[in-house]
């Protein structure tokens, strides 16, 4: 059975690629914006599928870049798993799959999301290409 804290952080995993979507394929969703940009720690970091890490700043500046960019894109979240706890933190799995112009990209990726006071905030994540 889920712990308050795990089910938070996995209604948080597929809240924020909610908000993804809409920032990328509405041009004003600027409330939306917001929403999704509060989710993410001040001091978080990301490994994309290419190996690089960015910072939260590299990160909000993609998705103001490419707010709206992105018609019929479609992000489906699947096999959500918490992999380990703290008091204040989940560690989750989970499959993410990019569907536009009827291609498929999917990713594995592994999220760290704190949770304080009921509130989910992404502290790091690493996405792996799948093949």
């Amino acid at each position: 059975m889920q712990t308050e804290n795990e089910a938070l952080a996995c209604q948080s995993v597929y809240l924020l690629h909610q908000w993804i979507e809409t920032v990328f394929t509405q041009p004003r969703s600027e409330a939306v914006l917001q929403q999704l940009l509060t989710s993410f720690h001040p001091a978080f970091t990301m490994v994309t599928t290419a190996g690089n890490t960015v910072t939260l700043d590299a990160v909000q500046a993609l998705f103001h870049q490419h707010a709206g960019s992105r018609e019929g894109l479609r992000i489906e979240i699947d096999a959500c798993t918490v992999l380990a706890t703290t008091p204040d933190s989940v560690l989750c799995r989970y499959r993410e799959t990019h569907h536009q112009a009827g291609i498929a990209q999917a990713r594995w990726s592994v999220a760290l999301i704190e949770v304080v006071q009921q509130q989910a905030r992404w502290r790091f994540l690493q996405e792996t290409a799948i093949a």
